[in-house]
């Protein structure tokens, strides 16, 4: 069952469930990482920890994505060094061998980035809650009020994999080199009217529009509207066929690195997973490092 759930990428609760009482050699442990961009209209002004405090998973630990990142970046959500996602593991008790599994409450917004970042740092044992709000909806077990203290482990991670991400730079180079560009799909998952520069950005100093060459997929297309779920992996593969071509890789993007990993995740789920990287600084490191002429709008 395990293996079956690592090659679908997601699990739902019912699987979750029955995974628990299957006999593993590993923890099995889950992971809260909600966080909101917008608390007042998101979580009735609650934050991600203090959704977590209210009600959870039994067992969950709360991964604080506004928390493990790189603090020294002007950018909202800059992947964190080493030693800083080292030392939020440790903290949190995990071990490398531990299974988690990663949700967020609202059903598939932060978590995806939550769940991004672990493999990011080759924690390659971990998949994503599909998702909490059904969960919740099957009845299944709640806990709440403030978590036990664990016991610090000392986690290890092997590093960053650079093939999980892309830089300004390297991006850069991409744009501005037409071979370079034909060679990949480039996805905004931002709102149409972001991506068409139409609407202002909700962080100060960033110019409105989207990377020259980038396509715009928001990222409600690729989730339930009624549930959040994921679609299925065929309704996926669709979505993406009309947007990329499947034999190139693709560079996905956002407004500041969260929401590009749903679409990550997405894509995962159809099956291109050895294909996607994200563009962790996203628009608004983009928007306000990119002169003029590399800031494009639709008509």
């Amino acid at each position: 069952m395990l293996s079956s759930i690592l090659r679908s990428k997601v699990i739902k609760p019912q699987q979750y469930v029955q995974l628990l009482k299957e006999p593993l050699e590993c923890r099995v442990i889950p992971i809260d990482g909600s966080w909101f961009l917008n608390p007042a209209a998101q979580s009735n002004g609650k934050t991600g920890y203090e959704c977590y405090v209210a009600e959870r998973v039994p067992g969950a630990r709360f991964f604080d994505i506004d928390g493990v990142k790189d603090t020294n970046s002007p950018y909202p959500h800059m992947l964190p060094t080493k030693e800083v996602f080292d030392k939020a593991m440790s903290d949190l008790g995990l071990r490398r061998d531990d299974l988690l599994i990663v949700y967020d409450s609202i059903g598939n917004f932060s978590a995806p980035r939550a769940l991004w970042m672990l493999r990011a740092f080759q924690h390659e044992n971990a998949v994503l809650l599909d998702n909490f709000p059904l969960y919740k909806k099957e009845g299944l077990p709640l806990e709440s009020g403030e978590p036990e203290k664990v016991e610090p482990s000392d986690y290890k991670s092997p590093g960053l994999d650079p093939e999980m991400m892309v830089a300004y730079e390297d991006l850069r180079e991409i744009v501005c080199d037409n071979d370079k560009k034909s060679k990949y799909n480039m996805l905004d998952a931002r709102p149409k009217v972001r991506f068409d520069g139409k609407d202002p950005e909700p962080r100060p100093g960033v110019k409105s529009g989207h990377v020259p060459g980038a396509v715009s997929l928001p990222f409600p297309q690729v989730l339930n509207p009624d549930t959040k779920e994921f679609k299925s992996p065929e309704e996926l593969k669709k979505i993406f066929s009309e947007v990329s071509n499947p034999d190139k890789q693709t560079i996905v993007m956002c407004g500041s690195g969260v929401t590009a990993c749903i679409l990550e995740n997405a894509l995962r789920v159809s099956g291109e997973d050895k294909k996607v990287r994200v563009y962790d600084g996203s628009w608004s490191e983009w928007g306000q490092r990119a002169d003029d002429s590399l800031v494009a709008k639709s008509d």
